[in-house]
């Protein structure tokens, strides 16, 4: 009787470590690395230019890159995604908040999209690299200033001079000053475009004629692997 006894207490006791081992299990913390699988990027911030004025309206790009081995080949390649986009509103300000992936182990931030970015403007800004703060599952916060292009004062001088709503206030506004200007005829120049492939036969503020130059335009020639702004023509109205 007294041999039962104790081994009922023998078994009891270890059941009783045995549960106590099994709720340190259950109640540790999962490690970080799992948590950083799961968890949100939290984004936040603001884009300004050299005033400190906010701009609006412009598209900032979370995107999500990895490096991996191509079979075959034995040669590594990345892959970039992106993830989520945000527009700045009225100030400047943007949020983006979205699923981390675990495939992905590099994040970062991109203020432009190519098809929409005032290349005439600002300069193209430089990417923000957040992959520490987003493996810490820490919130980011960022502010950006756009640097104005070094020209964008004569720009701006020949856009007033002409008026925005005019058709050669609208190449300026969108490709800069031209290459090159030339007197061609009585009260006529021709504005050269060389980057955009592209020439305009000027008349005060109109545009009497537009043509295209030998090779076209040199904006994907001259891409760096970025998705770089490419610029846009356009001419409006009479």
């Amino acid at each position: 009787m007294r041999r039962q006894t104790s081994r009922a207490r023998s078994a009891a006791a270890r059941c009783g470590v045995g549960g106590a081992l099994l709720a340190l299990l259950v109640s540790a913390p999962a490690p970080a690395q799992a948590a950083d699988a799961a968890g949100t990027i939290k984004v936040r911030g603001r884009v300004i230019e050299e005033t400190g004025d906010g701009v609006p309206a412009q598209v900032v790009r979370l995107l999500k890159s990895r490096t991996y081995l191509k079979l075959g080949g034995l040669r590594s390649l990345d892959q970039s995604v992106e993830e989520k986009r945000a527009t700045t509103d009225a100030l400047g300000f943007f949020e983006i908040e979205c699923p981390a992936d675990p495939g992905f182990p590099y994040y970062y931030l991109r203020f432009y999209d190519p098809k929409g970015f005032d290349a005439v403007k600002y300069r193209l800004p430089e990417d923000r690299d957040i992959s520490k703060r987003v493996r810490q599952g820490r919130s980011v916060e960022v502010s950006v200033s756009f640097k104005l292009q070094a020209d964008w004062p004569k720009v701006k001088a020949l856009i007033d001079q002409y008026t925005p709503a005019s058709q050669v206030g609208q190449v300026l506004r969108s490709l800069g000053l031209p290459t090159s200007r030339a007197q061609e005829g009585p009260g006529r120049e021709l504005w050269t475009y060389e980057r955009a492939g592209v020439a305009y036969l000027v008349e005060g503020a109109k545009v009497i004629e537009t043509r295209s130059l030998p090779g076209g335009s040199r904006s994907a020639g001259d891409a760096t692997g970025k998705d770089e702004p490419v610029p846009a023509v356009r001419v409006d109205g009479p």
